[in-house]
C-alpha cells in the first residue's frame, strides 16, 4: 500500500518539481522584456564621464576596442607615445612590431592621477609592467613595447579588462538573479530525475512524461539565461546618449570651427571615440587635417616624413593589435529598442562560448580559471571554464555562487 502511494506521488512530485523550475525561468523571460525600473544606483550615463570601457559595454561590439581607444586616450593626454618605425613600401602597411607604444611621463603624474582615480592608468602598469618590458617593478619613463606583444601572455590586462567589465556590469544591467536561476536548476534537475524514476511502475507514464519535458526545457532555458542578464534603466541610458555621441561623430568637421558639426562633446577627443566605434572616417578626417595644418599628434613619432595615410594605418594597426578577443556570443544585435546585446563577462560558466575567444594573441598559461589556454587569454574556457561551469551550474553546487556579478538579485 505505502508503495502503490509512494509510486503514485512520485510523478507528482516530479511535475510540480520542473513546474517550479518553468515559472522560474518564465518569470525571468517576462520581467526581462519589460521596460526597467527607474534607475536608483546614481550611476553616471553622460558617455564621456562613464569612460571607454563602460561605453563599449552597453554598446555590445565596441567592448573589443575599449583598449586601442584607452591608449589613444593615454597618448592625447600625454601619458603615452607611439613611434611608428614602419618602412612601407608598395601600400604595405608595414609590420606592427615595428609600432611601439612608449610611455613617456613621469612615473610621479601617473601615480598623482592613479590617487585622483584615474581608471586609465591602471592601464599603463598592465602594458608596460615587467613581465611585458622585461623592466623593473616601476615603469620608468621611455618603457616601451611592441603592439604585436602587449596581449601575449599578458595575465593582468586580461585580468583589468575582466575586473573593469564586471564593475561595468554592477552599474548597468540588472543584478544576476541567483535566486530563480538556483530554483530553475533544482527543481529541474529532480522534475528530470524524479520523472524518470517514477516511470517504471507507475501506472499512466503521462505525467512522469510532462514533468521530464517540462524539466528540460526549463532547464535548456536556464542554461542560456544568465548570458542575457539585460541591461538595467541607467544601461539603456547610457547607450542611448552613447549613440548620439557616435552620430555626433559622424557628421563631425575639423575644418569648420564654431559650427554645429564640430561637436563641443568631441573636442579634444575624436580619436578614442572614432576606435572605439570602429569609425575609419572620423579617423581620416583628423589625420587629414593634421597633414594640412602640417601638426602631426604630439604622440605620434615617426620615422618617415608625416602624412595622413601613414597616420591613419598606423592607427588600424594598433586598433588590429590591441582589440581583445572577446566574443559576444551568436545574434548579439544591439539596437536600441533591445535591452540585450552586451557582453557578458563570467556568466557562460562553459556553456554557450567563453568570454575571452580563443582564437586571440597569445595566451595566459593555465588559464585564469581552469580554461587552459589554447590562444586568446582563456582558450576555451573563458574566466569560468572547467566542467559543468566551474561547479555545476552556477559554480559550487547547483547554482550556489552567484557567477559575474553574483549575489543579490531576483
Amino acid at each position: 500500500m505505502e508503495t502503490s502511494l509512494g509510486s503514485a506521488l512520485l510523478p507528482l512530485i516530479a511535475l510540480a518539481a520542473s513546474l517550479v523550475a518553468a515559472v522560474s525561468v518564465g518569470s525571468l523571460v517576462v520581467a526581462w522584456l519589460r521596460k526597467p525600473e527607474p534607475d536608483q544606483t546614481a550611476a553616471i550615463t553622460d558617455p564621456r564621464t562613464a569612460g571607454l570601457l563602460a561605453v563599449g559595454f552597453v554598446s555590445g561590439e565596441a567592448s573589443r576596442r575599449w583598449l586601442p581607444a584607452t591608449v589613444l586616450e593615454l597618448a592625447d593626454a600625454g601619458i603615452v607615445a607611439i613611434h611608428d618605425r614602419r618602412e612601407i613600401r608598395d601600400g604595405d602597411e608595414g609590420w606592427p612590431r615595428d609600432i611601439h607604444l612608449v610611455f613617456d611621463a613621469d612615473s610621479a603624474m601617473v601615480g598623482a592621477a592613479a590617487e585622483a582615480g584615474d581608471p586609465a592608468t591602471a592601464v599603463v602598469d598592465s602594458v608596460f609592467g615587467p613581465t611585458q618590458t622585461g623592466g623593473s617593478n616601476l615603469v620608468s619613463r621611455g618603457a616601451s613595447i611592441e603592439i604585436d606583444q602587449v596581449l601575449v601572455r599578458n595575465r593582468a590586462l586580461a585580468m583589468l579588462t575582466r575586473d573593469r567589465l564586471l564593475d561595468a556590469a554592477g552599474w548597468y544591467r540588472e543584478r544576476r538573479p541567483v535566486a530563480r536561476l538556483r530554483a530553475a536548476t533544482v527543481g529541474g534537475v529532480l522534475g528530470v530525475g524524479l520523472g524518470f524514476v517514477s516511470l517504471p511502475g507507475s501506472g499512466d507514464d503521462s505525467i512522469a512524461w510532462i514533468a521530464i519535458v517540462v524539466g528540460v526545457l526549463a532547464l535548456g532555458l536556464r542554461i542560456f539565461l544568465p548570458s542575457w542578464v539585460p541591461l538595467n534603466a541607467a544601461g539603456l541610458e547610457l547607450r542611448e546618449r552613447s549613440m548620439r555621441l557616435r552620430e555626433e561623430l559622424d557628421v563631425w568637421d575639423p575644418t569648420r570651427a564654431g559650427s554645429a558639426a564640430r561637436s563641443a562633446t568631441l573636442e579634444g577627443g575624436v580619436l578614442p571615440w572614432a576606435v572605439l566605434f570602429d569609425d575609419a572616417s572620423a579617423i581620416e578626417r583628423a589625420a587629414e587635417a593634421a597633414e594640412r595644418s602640417g601638426t602631426p599628434p604630439a604622440w605620434y613619432r615617426s620615422s618617415a616624413p608625416f602624412s595622413a595615410g601613414r597616420l591613419v594605418s598606423c592607427i588600424a594597426l594598433v586598433g588590429a593589435q590591441l582589440s581583445q578577443p572577446i566574443r559576444l556570443g551568436p545574434g548579439r544585435a544591439v539596437t536600441p529598442e533591445s535591452r540585450f546585446g552586451v557582453p557578458m563577462v563570467a556568466d557562460h560558466k562553459g556553456w554557450g562560448g567563453a568570454y575571452f575567444d580563443g582564437n586571440g594573441a597569445g595566451a595566459v598559461d593555465g588559464g585564469l580559471g581552469g580554461g587552459g589556454g589554447f590562444g586568446g587569454y582563456d582558450g576555451n574556457a573563458g574566466y569560468d571554464g572547467g566542467g559543468f561551469g566551474g561547479g555545476a551550474f552556477d559554480g559550487g553546487g547547483f547554482a550556489g555562487g552567484g557567477g559575474g556579478d553574483g549575489g543579490g538579485g531576483n
